[in-house]
């Protein structure tokens, strides 16, 4: 009795405060409090980039729109634009667009007497007419454009047809849109619009392979034929090791600095793969969609052209046409082209994801093939057709496509010979290309034929941020400090240089007495607990006495390297060897935090270490090094030089 008396009690409250809770809801001002004090809430504006020649009226949806309200656009620089209203209601107001504003960003604002309110950003572009035919058996259509100006002969692709803009700047495709995007080779002297330093030169395709979808390009104009090139690879972010933080802490204010530098003079980026890692795509929650927040956040005033990588792949998916999704959906196609100036870009994808055993929540074991599809080498093969042979061309993969051995031999780094001259004899004929390269952490040049030349960059991250977060400075496998390579194009000339991130640009290389190296690893604690772990990676008792080894990171045979002792010059040798920096800071820093070092991030031998014999141990070396450009660098050795773990 005493229950059911309770219950009624209760049900009588709830009836009671029922009127009460049912009036809050249905006063949307006293629900959100972001609403209170405007003149019209609840707005929507359908879109915010609005072509003028397919948009003369434009709807607004709001809540309080009153009669003897007005509109008027406002940008910066410009006098406020008022705007004719067609319709108005207290739920809408439509405006006539004027057709002659200038391509801008403008602020909508509502003016009641003498309040106003920002009612949202629009972007208003002038453009030529998009009301592109169909053709028969055509499954995309579109403009190519720079205000109102068609861009005729335009490439546009789907990866695997390829055409050209008429005169009208109109393409037609007949695409089975396989790749599921559509994108635009920019001609010289353009460049694409940009968004959070991404550019927007490719569309995802939404529609069914046999219906119709326009698509269009718009670009602007720029001079270029004067530009830099930064090239970056392996920034492998995963939200461990404090990677971002070194990210943010090092790499941004660096190539921040590096773009001011650089004035007015166009600076473009292009990452060569890896720019997150597989592994932790699930374990950490950082992927694609996480680096694109990234670099966005970043706000660097360049714009970034990528690639994918190996470890760009969804590791829950075997195969590579599933596993490279993620990084379509969110970086675009994996493969493409663009010119800048006189010169011809081409980003390969030449990574083919296999990863044996994966499924939806299981990751496989994230193996990879390094050669081109037969779609992507066809498509290569077109491209390759609309560029002159005398016009320079720089080739982005992330794979090398060659490497060494111990005698300082060029060998093939694909997975087969007949991968590498599928690849190579696509550029029969061209007079100049430069194909850049990363993936493996270290830095050599190759230098194939008198118009092929290979450069591998090691990598942002260097030791995948690991001596960063030891406090031993960023070194990559090779003892090269984690950076990226500058291309200067002036024409169709190219100089190039390796820059260090932290480093002046004149640092060039680094000289170790190989003397006080070996009493390191004799008296140091915890290269000393190293070399008890790993008694074989003793790599430094038996170099000679008086040996001092030079590291010229971006060293190739048109380089010189001279030594003096002050009375005569010394005889240097190259040798394939380790970087003693780079055990030092990584294998005795990672064993002495309990850990045992991962062989694949190991130190590597490398093909640009040099040996030279002092007469003692006291006598000061000078070191003159020449880049294939004429650039000298020098340093005076005092010796002894200590060994400091530190690339400064």
């Amino acid at each position: 009795m005493k229950l059911d008396r309770f219950f009624l009690i209760r049900l009588l409250c709830i009836l009671l405060l029922l009127p009460l809770v049912t009036g809050c809801k249905s006063d949307d001002t006293a629900q959100d409090p972001f609403q209170k004090g405007k003149l019209v809430t609840d707005l929507y504006i359908p879109g915010t980039t609005f072509y003028t020649s397919t948009v003369s009226e434009l709807t607004i949806q709001g809540k309080g729109f009153r009669p003897g309200d007005a509109l008027y656009l406002r940008s910066e620089d410009r006098e406020d634009t008022p705007l004719t209203l067609k319709a108005l209601d207290a739920a809408y107001v439509t405006f006539a667009v004027p057709q002659q504003i200038e391509t801008d960003e403008y602020t909508l604002i509502l003016l009641r007497g003498t309040q106003e309110q920002p009612l949202g950003i629009l972007n208003f572009r002038q453009s030529i007419n998009l009301d592109v035919p169909d053709k028969d058996l055509m499954t995309i259509k579109g403009a190519v454009f720079c205000g109102s100006t068609p861009v005729v002969g335009a490439i546009v692709s789907d990866g695997e047809e390829v055409t050209t803009t008429d005169d009208n700047g109109y393409y037609w495709l007949g695409s089975r849109k396989y790749h599921g995007y559509v994108f635009v080779t920019q001609p010289s002297g353009y460049q694409p619009l940009t968004e959070n330093s991404m550019p927007r030169f490719w569309q995802p395709l939404t529609e069914s392979q046999f219906v119709c979808e326009q698509h269009n390009f718009e670009l602007e104009k720029v001079d270029n034929d004067n530009h830099v090139m930064f090239v970056t690879s392996d920034i492998h972010l995963a939200n461990r090791v404090n990677d971002l933080k070194q990210y943010r802490e090092l790499f941004i204010p660096e190539i921040n600095g590096a773009i001011e530098n650089y004035g007015n003079r166009p600076v473009y980026t292009m990452v060569l793969g890896d720019m997150t890692w597989d592994q932790f795509w699930y374990d950490t929650k950082y992927n694609m969609e996480s680096y694109l927040k990234t670099l966005a956040d970043a706000k660097i005033p360049t714009t970034f052209y990528h690639l994918p990588g190996n470890h760009d792949n969804d590791p829950y998916y075997a195969g590579d046409f599933q596993a490279e999704a993620a990084y379509k959906q969110y970086l675009g196609p994996t493969y493409y082209s663009f010119n800048l100036g006189k010169v011809h870009y081409i980003a390969l994808d030449n990574n083919v994801y296999i990863n044996n055993g994966a499924s939806v929540g299981s990751s496989g074991d994230r193996s990879f093939r390094n050669y081109l599809t037969e779609i992507e080498l066809n498509w290569l093969k077109k491209d390759l057709a609309q560029v002159d042979r005398n016009t320079p061309v720089v080739v982005g993969l992330h794979c090398p496509i060659f490497g060494f051995n111990s005698s300082l031999e060029i060998t093939n780094a694909m997975s087969s010979q007949v991968d590498n001259d599928n690849l190579i004899q696509c550029f029969e004929g061209f007079s100049d290309v430069h194909i850049l390269t990363g993936h493996t952490h270290y830095t050599h040049n190759t230098v194939y034929s008198e118009s092929i030349m290979e450069h591998n960059t090691t990598a942002i991250c260097a030791t995948w941020w690991w001596t960063g977060y030891y406090g031993n400075g960023h070194i990559s496998r090779d003892g090269t400090p984690g950076g990226y390579g500058v291309y200067e194009i002036d024409g169709t000339q190219i100089e190039w240089h390796y820059k260090g991130l932290g480093l002046p640009r004149e640092k060039q290389f680094i000289t170790y007495d190989m003397n006080t190296v070996k009493n390191y690893f004799r008296t140091n604690q915890m290269a000393v607990r190293f070399l008890k772990a790993y008694p074989t990676r003793d790599d430094y008792k038996d170099v000679g006495s008086n040996v001092v080894y030079i590291n010229v990171w971006n060293w190739d045979p048109e380089w010189t390297i001279s030594v003096s002792d002050g009375v005569k010059e010394l005889p240097v040798e190259q040798i394939y060897g380790l970087d003693p920096l780079h055990t030092a800071s990584y294998e005795v820093a990672r064993v002495s935090d309990g850990g045992s070092y991962t062989a694949a991030f190991a130190t590597q031998p490398s093909i640009h270490l040099f040996s030279v014999t002092a007469p003692d141990t006291n006598t000061t070396l000078t070191v003159t090094v020449t880049d294939r450009f004429g650039k000298t660098y020098k340093e005076v050795m005092s010796r002894p030089k200590a060994f400091a773990v530190n690339m400064q």
